[in-house]
């Protein structure tokens, strides 16, 4: 058989793995959130903690806090750790402090992420419920409300929120929207299907008491989130425990505005992917009863393939545009078009958006899939470069949690 014949044929049988994937996802999606509407309000018997770690925030601190402030859910708190921060931070909540009850301001020497929440979690929090919330995001006001309805269930042991975007104003704030949106859509169908193992940062929401059980945050990742996910999927299982995204639970998030500044975030983002798989390996392909196996023997491990898809997406790329041009067959091109037009349509048309974004979205749906390249650029770049420190990052040679930010 010949090459050509052959590498046409592993491109077709990806292909119809990725459509495939998609249209599962959007099937199981919409019914998580079918679901989502039939919850009842909860009888407000759950206390929150809502923990913000902080690190020169000084330009949107207040928004962040302003916004669990005016929560229409009364039982909660908010604690937010100063953690060392050399500009205004501090003072600012200090004024916050003594004009809202509700918050209580610790400052602390600059440590790290993980080792404030910590602080936050062992020695101020009182309520039932967890949830880490980054200072320069913020929440819709039924935040809480929402989220207090899944942990209704006393299987749920975390749960993600949905993150949005705020305002974009160039390309590449928009193309982060985008992505958010697209992303986001398919969490429903993970926490269905039993795949879930990120808890993202934002809004994120755990039992305290679970927290504790497992000693809390490790302090030795740069991806908090997803290393401490995975330790409570390791000591919990997920097949009996439930980790889950709250479709209806809107956190926003501002956009990085330059290419240079998003390239840090994702190699951050990916390394520390690695490192937390690398870390908590003994759960792929583990037979466990307490993991499902769609986790174990499905999604963790086709993590890896597809990153090694992904090194080679560059050289697929071109094999496809040259038996196009060579050809003159446009059909593959459109086909793949036409997939994510209806995927971005099937997206923006359910989503809880303003008319005015939500016009703006569907003229932008035609080209989600030239978006969406924009993003694979800077993961194929954040992976090549994680490749070149793979030795330290299954070593676990870099051992620090501290803060990373990229310019908002």
């Amino acid at each position: 058989m010949k090459l050509s014949v052959i590498i046409a044929l592993v491109i077709l049988a990806l292909s119809i793995l990725a459509v495939s994937q998609i249209l599962v996802g959007l099937i199981v999606a919409n019914c998580h959130q079918l679901n989502s509407l039939d919850r009842q309000a909860p009888l407000n018997n759950h206390r929150f903690s809502v923990v913000i770690p902080a690190f020169n925030e000084e330009k949107l601190i207040v928004r962040t806090i302003v916004s669990v402030l005016r929560q229409n859910y009364s039982n909660f708190e908010v604690i937010a750790v100063d953690d060392g921060s050399t500009d205004k931070t501090g003072a600012i909540l200090d004024r916050l402090a003594q004009k809202y009850p509700k918050l209580q301001v610790v400052h602390q020497a600059n440590q790290g992420k993980s080792t404030a929440i910590n602080t936050a979690v062992r020695n101020w929090a009182t309520g039932d419920l967890v949830m880490v919330l980054d200072a320069d995001s913020y929440l819709n006001k039924d935040a809480l409300t929402k989220m207090a309805r899944r942990f209704d269930d006393p299987n749920v042991i975390g749960m993600s929120a949905n993150v949005r975007i705020t305002q974009p104003h160039n390309f590449l704030e928009w193309v982060q929207k985008v992505e958010y949106l697209l992303g986001y859509r398919l969490k429903g169908a993970e926490e269905i299907l039993g795949i879930e193992y990120i808890i993202g940062g934002i809004g994120s929401t755990f039992r305290r008491k679970a927290m504790l059980e497992v000693g809390i945050y490790d302090t030795d990742s740069i991806t908090e989130d997803i290393d401490f996910t995975m330790k409570m999927i390791t000591h919990f299982g997920n097949r009996k425990k439930q980790f889950g995204y709250a479709d209806d639970v809107i956190a926003y998030t501002p956009p990085v505005k330059n290419f240079r500044q998003l390239l840090k975030q994702r190699y951050r983002w990916k390394h520390g992917r690695f490192k937390a798989l690398f870390k908590h390996r003994q759960v792929i392909f583990n037979w466990n009863r307490k993991y499902t196996k769609s986790l174990t023997f499905w999604k963790l491990p086709k993590v890896f393939f597809e990153e090694l898809i992904m090194l080679i997406d560059p050289l697929l790329m071109l094999w496809i545009m040259g038996i196009v041009l060579h050809y003159a067959d446009f059909a593959t091109v459109i086909s793949i078009l036409g997939l994510y037009y209806i995927f971005a349509i099937a997206t923006f048309i359910t989503e809880d958006l303003k008319l005015k974004e939500r016009i703006k979205l569907m003229l932008t749906a035609p080209f989600a899939y030239l978006v969406l390249y924009v993003i694979n650029i800077i993961d194929w770049l954040s992976l090549v470069r994680c490749l070149i420190h793979m030795k330290r990052i299954i070593t676990n040679a870099d051992k620090t949690a501290k803060w990373l930010p990229v310019d908002r």
